[in-house]
């Protein structure tokens, strides 16, 4: 089943074009408005940790830009980096229809080609 797309903005009750220091206000009062501590209604707990992962968000400028522009994909790529040796792996894929084959160049691989699956 897909995950449903958390607003964060919506859960801290600010506006997409809210200040940090609105932000910070706003998860302030609502953290301690649900912390478990003071707020002993049942799922209190589970308001607290979404609140918790869309400060977490909101309040990083790099993960806010990244979240506003992609949204529910936000996520996506952030973790990725490209095995050991493969810097300098680059793909051609050819002259678009001009006769060009394309093709892998494997040149910055150490002992090209044949190394590769050793």
């Amino acid at each position: 089943m897909p995950v449903k797309f958390k607003d964060y903005y919506e859960i801290l009750g600010v506006s997409r074009t809210a200040s940090q220091k609105d932000v910070n206000q706003a998860y302030r009062r609502l953290a301690r408005k649900f912390h478990p501590d003071v707020n002993k209604e049942k799922g209190a707990e589970e308001k607290l940790k979404e609140i918790n992962e869309a400060y977490e968000v909101l309040k990083d400028p790099d993960k806010r830009k990244r979240y506003d522009t992609l949204g529910a994909n936000w996520r996506a790529g952030q973790d990725f980096s490209p095995p050991p040796g493969w810097g300098n792996v680059r793909v051609d894929m050819g002259q678009g229809g001009k006769g060009g084959a394309g093709g892998f160049d494997f040149g910055g691989m150490g002992g090209g080609f044949s190394e590769f699956f050793e």
